[in-house]
Formats: structure tokens, sequence, C-alpha cells
């Protein structure tokens, strides 16, 4: 099954409802450039309510390794997602409080090299990919090409003895994610602004729809 992870989450109602359509994962994002920023306090709190099962995401852009790790550890996140390209595979291999997954936004002279190189130097076996646009490190709404995505995740489905996951993210919503999902055949899926009334309140039957949409097309 397709794994789904509702990223941006603000308050308890959008991550209990979230939970309860099906979501594997949340995503509380700590950019101070970001709309959906969240305080630790604010997404500690809503960590201790999550029922078993579901995985917490803190989404990183401008902190450091030692500032991420606090972080994992004060609200007892699952996963930290690293969303700048200048985050070094030493420096991911430093942050031990969490799993890692690792953001690439390809553009289309993207090569896939530099993810299995990231991997080999930092042991991370996660990877996301977002839409690439300048100045923006992501939740912008835009989709990745479906040939780029394909090729890139198509590499890493190759070799399933690496171990390698690849997940989706950019502009997905309940219309394109069964497409999406058929053609690139992630190992999951991410949406943000997809399930949003606006940046950062999410909309419950959106949720619902998205999560419908992935399951009735998900190939694994």
């Amino acid at each position: 099954m397709t794994k789904i992870k509702i990223c941006g989450i603000t308050s308890l109602q959008d991550a209990l409802e979230a939970c309860n359509a099906g979501a594997d994962a949340l995503g509380f994002n700590f950019s101070t450039s970001s709309p959906r920023m969240i305080d630790p306090e604010h997404a500690k709190a809503i960590v201790d309510k999550l029922p078993p099962f579901i995985s917490s995401v803190g989404i990183f852009v401008d902190q450091s390794p030692r500032e991420i790790s606090e972080l994992c550890r004060f609200c007892r996140l699952d996963i930290a997602q690293l969303h700048n390209e200048h985050y070094s595979a030493q420096q991911a291999q430093s942050i031990k409080e969490a799993k890692i997954i690792k953001v690439f936004r390809p553009e289309k002279n993207f090569d896939v090299a530099e993810v299995f190189e990231f991997a080999e130097e930092s042991g991370v076996n996660t990877f996301l990919f977002d839409a690439y646009q300048p100045g923006i490190a992501g939740g912008t709404g835009k989709c990745i090409g479906t040939s780029l995505a394909a090729c890139i995740i198509g590499k890493l489905n190759e070799k399933p003895g690496d171990g390698l996951y690849a997940i989706l993210a950019g502009g997905l919503n309940d219309t394109n994610v069964g497409e999406a999902i058929r053609q690139i055949r992630p190992y999951g899926v991410d949406t943000a602004s997809g399930v949003e009334k606006a940046p950062g309140i999410k909309d419950a039957e959106k949720i619902k729809a998205f999560i419908r949409a992935v399951r009735q097309d998900s190939v694994r």
C-alpha cells in the first residue's frame, strides 16, 4: 500500500481527522518562512495526543542539526525531514534522535546519482521529491513533471536490494494523485495544500477524498 503523509498540520482537530481518515504520517512544519509554521510547544501537544502507529514528521529548512535534534527530542518526533539542499550527508548522519527523510527538488537535468551518493554517505534510506521553484523550499503547490518523477523514482525502484524509498510531493490532490501513483509508483505520497481550505487549515472532506484516491490506486 502506498503510504500517505498529510503535511502542514497546525491543529489537533486536523491531526485527528487525518488519522481517522487513514493517514500514515503527519508533518509539522518548523520553517520560520512557512505559512504552516507551528511552534514546538503546540506541535508537542498534538504529537502527545496522536493514536498509535502514526508517524510524526518534523519539516526543517533553517535549523542546524543540533536544533533539529533538540526539537525532535522535545516534540517526540519520529522523523526529521530535511527540506534544504544545503543539509549535507554528514549533517544528516549527525541527527540521532529521529529517522531522516532527505528532500530533493529536482530540475529537468537532475542526476539521480546524487540520491545514491547521499544514501551511501549518510545511511539515509528515504527521499522525498518535491517540485522545484527558485527561492521556495517547498509547499509550492506545484507538480513535478511526470516523466521526470517517473525517471528518478523508477531508478530507485530498479534497485530494491538497496532498500531506498521514494516519496512524491508537489501539487498532489484527490484529482491527480491516483494517476501519479499509477505512472510513478512511489513508496509514499505527501500533500499539504491539496487538502486545505487555507494554508495551515485542513479540509476534512479533501483529506478523505485524497486518501480514498490513494487507496483506490495504490500499487503497494
